[in-house]
């Protein structure tokens, strides 16, 4: 099976190596770059002007896209795109010109095309997909609210390589909380704050992140006695966060759902998860899809609930040891290259037989 992979971004070399393992000759199409080949792997440039990292800015030569559409004649087209976007619409219009199937992967779980013209164009790029998908669960259903019924898959995109072995963790006498991301309201961490002053028993916390709110917490952590409890490293590039995780027993992730704003992946959460690290989660957007079975979900806003759930691990410190262990087999069985690539061949295959 041959398939062209179209995304501003393409899938991590080990996803690629793993189809590849599973009989898929992929294809990726890229807009920078030389074309070359890596293995069974091929990348062809494509002609594109934007910026790669904002989807409605990336802009595909469609001319270009088209001829290399009909040299390759791919199986299936591999479209990672909300179908508002020019990814998507460029995509769609090449599979529609050579009479060729294509899978459409939403990743927004909020938002959409703004007009009526607009909402059309999207629609008519959804409707023509013979196999829809979403980065996350959330994302799935909002791609395909109002579609008629039809293969769908869930194809994550993780954004980093798990780890094949970690360190094992000595007992914690107490544990200590990690939170990681922007300190804007929609991470919740004044509700963290407010759960935390109702938790008895040592615990400690850190806090990766800098943001708009940052201002106002330590003045309420302060007011509630937490202060010497909480250590703030500010933030850190990506690629530093391992370090943390070998050093927090849990993750948590008090977000809140807004108008325009929902957890979009997880991806921190499943990371820290990656690498052993139980997790708190709120139901927000993708979080509980993340964490499964493999941590602790509450309702979002419940300060109550999340006051119990972090007195858990505090009266049961090797309690985050097992959630951490079975969240780190999580991440294996759900969201490595393996079970990823495997995925992506499934809905192929949807979209083969629908068409």
């Amino acid at each position: 099976m041959r398939i062209l992979i179209l995304a501003p971004e393409p899938p991590p070399r080990g996803t690629l190596h793993a189809l590849v393992a599973a009989g898929v000759e992929p294809v990726v199409a890229r807009p920078g770059g030389e074309t070359e080949t890596e293995g069974l792997v091929r990348y062809e440039r494509v002609t594109a002007r934007g910026n790669p990292g904002d989807a409605m800015d990336l802009r595909w030569s469609r001319k270009a896209l088209r001829t290399l559409v009909r040299d390759l004649r791919p199986d299936v087209i591999h479209v990672v795109g909300d179908p508002w976007t020019p990814t998507a619409e460029s995509g769609a219009a090449a599979a529609r010109a050579l009479k060729l199937p294509y899978a459409l992967v939403g990743t927004s779980s909020v938002g959409g095309a703004k007009g009526v013209t607009a909402r059309w164009q999207a629609n008519r790029v959804r409707d023509g997909a013979a196999a829809l998908a979403g980065i996350t669960k959330p994302a799935l259903d909002h791609l395909a609210r109002g579609a008629q019924p039809g293969p769908r898959g869930v194809i994550p995109q993780p954004g980093f390589d798990i780890p094949p072995r970690i360190e094992s963790r000595p007992p914690s006498e107490y544990p200590t909380f990690g939170v990681f991301g922007r300190v804007v309201p929609e991470r919740g961490l004044d509700l963290l704050f407010d759960a935390l002053a109702e938790v008895y028993g040592k615990w400690r916390v850190q806090i990766v992140g800098t943001g708009p709110s940052h201002g106002a917490l330590p003045a309420q952590a302060q007011r509630l006695g937490l202060a010497p409890r909480i250590e703030w490293h500010g933030g850190l590039p990506r690629d530093e966060l391992a370090g943390h995780f070998g050093v927090i027993d849990a993750i948590v992730a008090p977000s809140r759902s807004t108008p325009t704003w929902v957890e979009p992946t997880g991806s921190v959460v499943l990371e820290a998860m990656a690498h052993g690290v139980a997790a708190i989660v709120t139901r927000c957007g993708a979080l509980p899809d993340v964490v499964g079975d493999a941590g602790l979900v509450v309702d979002e806003g419940d300060r109550p609930a999340l006051s119990r759930a972090l007195q858990r691990l505090v009266e049961e410190p090797a309690r985050a040891r097992d959630l951490g262990a079975r969240a780190r087999q999580r991440a294996l069985e759900s969201y490595g290259n393996g079970p990823i690539a495997e995925r992506m061949v499934a809905l192929w295959r949807k979209a083969l037989e629908s068409r």
